[in-house]
């Protein structure tokens, strides 16, 4: 006989966005069992280990948990507060353009000086968008403080109501950097972070990458002793302290919604969970594939089906015999950044030629010496990456064991070699120092996170998608959504958008009960 569980709520998928949805249904009185299909919690919040070395998978830099950031409340919630050490990157990151280069510090007007030393011509501009963004940001205040209280504003008044609000998220970066800030060398290095939300200027949402730079430079940027792993579990532990139940090692196989008492989720090894309700963070076309019972919604469903993936990515981990910090390059986060267009570059994102793209290097010994025994390193290369580079990387598409498919081994080595060869350039001796390499590409993304085409950040994070953005809610009243396609890409993103569907979830479990 199969277990059986009963809870309020069943989440399925221990992504940030389904952790943090759990915590916080507890904190407003409700029982939560979590589900999960691989053997640790995270999502692209998790880390793996060789020999002593641990490699982080996707964190670059948390944002927004200074003392009165946006997103510290939720970390509150969680109460990981005092479980996990976060440490503030000061300097925030490096970028290299072919003709100068930017240490960033951590603080707004530190940000400004650096601006004003390579572009003294363009300080005045870069000011008036700063202030401009802190506009935006309290708009975005108001807007969610009225949602909160009920007041729920009719589109067609939200440019009275919000109006720095409507325009940002109504504009491309590009249409609104081009505001304030005239040369295509000064636009290109207050972009250096759109490689963070997957699109460039004249696609991604200026709402978006004026709340991230608020965000970074008034909250700050994080990361955490023990990286997002070690964040990750201190969740999971605070759920079960509640009374919660997490079951990793779990694949989800169906939401059966016509069980008497609401939902049924069953999993791969024969588990049952019955509850009033269910927060899926699997992506929403993932979810729509378990739904069982009654029909659902044509409309919702080709909705969801059309939806397309953001871009994914590949990252070059590397174990180093050497501690290259010490030697002197102390970068946490290096932005290798090959030139000034931004939309040429995106389009060699697409076609992956990744000597043309920019590069991320991540130095995790600078933030966390504890990820590498004494004198050695772990770096990171990244770079974004399309789904379909050389016929799925080398697979033709058959994902069938395509770990041990010697196209794809030699696919991948190929363009890892690219992005060494490039690293070596400032760090020499980079590839001689190399102890282990280990290559994760969009088909690992898939396998590991469960994303349609390895995404990093949900749906393509583009004007449109933000100014209509999914909720938690779908057509069938106990079922909620959570995670990045409903909240944006990255980790702090997720953590809210568990805030959010608990709130609707709680909200439909007290009509419930009434």
């Amino acid at each position: 006989m199969s277990d059986v569980y009963e809870a309020d709520v069943v989440v399925v998928g221990a992504g940030l966005g389904g952790l943090s949805s759990a915590r916080h249904l507890q904190e407003a009185g409700h029982s939560v069992v979590v589900v999960e299909g691989h053997s640790k919690p995270g999502g692209y919040a998790h880390f793996f280990r060789w020999e002593g070395f641990r490699f982080e998978v996707a964190l670059h830099a948390l944002d927004g948990l200074g003392p009165g950031g946006w997103a510290r409340r939720n970390f509150e919630t969680l109460d990981i507060l005092d479980r996990v050490e976060f440490n503030r990157l000061d300097p925030f990151y490096t970028v290299r353009f072919p003709d100068f280069e930017v240490t960033v510090p951590g603080d707004l007007a530190g940000y400004l000086d650096e601006i004003g030393r390579v572009f003294p011509e363009e300080l005045s501009g870069a000011k008036e968008l700063f202030a401009e963004i802190e506009r935006v940001a309290h708009d975005l205040s108001a807007y969610g403080r009225d949602r909160a209280a009920g007041d729920r504003v009719p589109i067609h008044e939200m440019p009275a109501r919000y109006p720095h609000m409507a325009a940002a998220f109504g504009s491309s970066w590009s249409d609104f950097l081009g505001r304030f800030i005239k040369s295509e060398e000064a636009r290109a290095l207050l972009s250096t972070l759109w490689g963070y939300l997957g699109l460039p200027p004249s696609r991604l949402s200026a709402g978006l990458m004026a709340m991230t730079l608020h965000s970074y430079h008034t909250g700050g940027a994080w990361y955490p002793t023990g990286g997002s792993g070690t964040m990750s579990w201190k969740i999971v532990e605070a759920i079960e302290e509640r009374g919660g139940v997490v079951l990793l090692r779990n694949e989800v196989r169906g939401i059966d919604l016509s069980d008497p008492l609401g939902v049924k989720v069953t999993t791969s090894r024969g588990i049952e969970v019955r509850a009033k309700a269910v927060i899926s963070n699997a992506s929403p076309r993932s979810t729509l594939d378990l739904i069982e019972g009654p029909p659902v919604d044509d409309a919702w469903a080709r909705d969801v089906g059309s939806e397309a993936p953001a871009l994914s990515s590949m990252v070059v981990h590397l174990a180093l015999d050497r501690d290259v910090a010490a030697e002197g390059w102390d970068h946490h986060e290096f932005f290798d950044m090959v030139s000034y267009d931004l939309e040429a570059e995106y389009e060699a994102v697409l076609e992956g030629r990744f000597e043309d793209v920019s590069m991320i290097v991540s130095n995790y010994t600078v933030v966390d010496p504890s990820c590498a025994p004494p004198g050695g390193s772990v770096l990171a290369l990244t770079v974004l990456a399309p789904w379909d580079y050389r016929d799925v990387w080398g697979t033709g598409g058959d994902r069938t064991n395509y770990r041990v498919n010697q196209g794809y081994i030699d696919v991948k080595q190929q363009a890892g070699e690219i992005l060494i060869e490039r690293a070596e350039a400032f760090i020499p001796g980079l590839r001689d120092s190399i102890l282990e390499m280990r290559i994760g590409t969009p088909l690992t993304n898939a396998r590991y996170v469960r994303q349609p085409s390895g995404s990093l950040y949900g749906r393509e994070q583009t004007v449109m998608s933000q100014m209509n953005r999914r909720g938690p809610r779908t057509p069938m009243e106990n079922v909620f959504l959570a995670g990045a396609w409903v909240g944006g890409g990255g980790m702090t993103p997720a953590i809210d958008s568990g805030r959010t569907a608990a709130r609707a979830a709680a909200r439909y479990l007290g009509s419930v009960s009434a």
